[in-house]
């Protein structure tokens, strides 16, 4: 058996804690109800706030959330050899995870849309390897180089606001991060997918740019957003404003990542508010660079468990939860009748 998500493993260590919390506050129930009868007679007077009734529902709990660490750390074993046809491409797709990327102009906002249409390239690839890039002030490269499409796309649907803890846009950092990212081995070509809404407040931009044309990186741009703009959101409700107090509107600058794409032999596209129409047009764009050398490759796929663990967890939780309605009912039934 193998984790894809290992990382997750790391909340079992918290287990203690949680069943030391339980049992504290088990001994602190107890303790109440027994000032008022002994336990003897509370088994007999009201057995659903027995010691024993109050622990089962404590362990209950607990194994229903070790079941359901174990399945967010997504179990397999079991695997199919596939043969894939490799076109000798590989493709990094840095996304915008700045504060500007939370406007409304795209429904539910700017990122969710840019995270649907990046999930659908992700899957149209069939056979280049992939790997993803956050970005705001700061870029990290949140997924390498890889043909576990289920591992670029959970990297992917992982990213928020708060991956990059730098808030601003510098599409240079994302640039010199895909150029780290692109290892020795990338035979084929090199793309950078670089989807944002443009405002970049970097200042090294024109540098990355020469430094990737130097490495013959390909850089295609998608625009999100649009030309009126939209204010920022904010956690707190408000709109992001500027030090005079104004309200912030974020607006698409489609001229530079033009630019950006011209310089590097790219392409800029505009995103759609609605629907996956530019689907096509990317694919068939990035399809003029696959390498003419095909090669086969066997890659494993493994079969994934989690539900094994998560139905568990599951019916754990109704159980527990029906045990606490139960208890409930009761209680109440004895109000009545006394």
């Amino acid at each position: 058996m193998r984790f894809a998500r290992p990382e997750m493993l790391w909340m079992l260590l918290a287990l203690p804690l949680v069943a030391a919390l339980l049992w504290w506050t088990v001994r602190r129930r107890m303790a109440v109800l027994e000032r008022y009868a002994s336990a003897t007679a509370l088994r007999s007077l009201a057995p659903n706030h027995s010691r024993g009734r109050v622990i089962a529902k404590s362990a209950l709990l607990l194994v229903a959330i070790t079941f359901g660490i174990l399945a967010s750390a997504r179990p397999q074993w079991g695997h199919e050899d596939r043969r894939l046809l490799s076109k000798g491409v590989d493709v990094m797709i840095a996304v915008d995870t700045s504060l500007s990327m939370m406007a409304q102009d795209y429904k539910p906002s700017r990122l969710d849309r840019a995270k649907q249409l990046l999930q659908n390239i992700i899957w149209a690839l069939k056979g280049d390897r992939a790997g993803i890039i956050a970005f705001a002030g700061d870029a990290y490269i949140k997924c390498p180089l890889t043909l576990d499409y289920g591992m670029v796309s959970a990297a992917l649907q992982s990213i928020d606001v708060s991956s990059v803890p730098v808030q601003g846009t510098d599409i240079g950092q994302a640039i010199k991060a895909a150029i780290r990212a692109f290892d020795a081995s990338s035979q084929g070509e090199k793309i950078l997918v670089l989807l944002t809404d443009g405002e970049d407040q970097g200042k090294d931009t024109a540098a990355a740019l020469e430094k990737a044309k130097a490495q013959k990186i390909h850089i295609f741009t998608i625009g999100i957003g649009t030309t009126e703009g939209r204010p920022i959101p904010l956690p707190n409700g408000q709109y992001k404003q500027d030090k005079e107090g104004k309200i912030v509107n974020s607006r698409l600058d489609f001229k530079l990542l033009t630019d950006i794409a011209s310089q590097t032999g790219g392409k800029a596209i505009k995103a759609n508010a609605s629907g996956f129409s530019e689907l096509d047009v990317i694919m068939a764009d990035l399809s003029q660079f696959q390498a003419s050398n095909q090669e086969d490759r066997i890659h494993r796929v493994y079969t994934e468990r989690f539900q094994w663990f998560l139905l568990p967890a599951i019916l754990l939780l109704i159980w527990e939860a029906l045990e606490t309605a139960q208890i409930a009912r009761n209680g109440r039934n004895r109000r009545v009748t006394a």
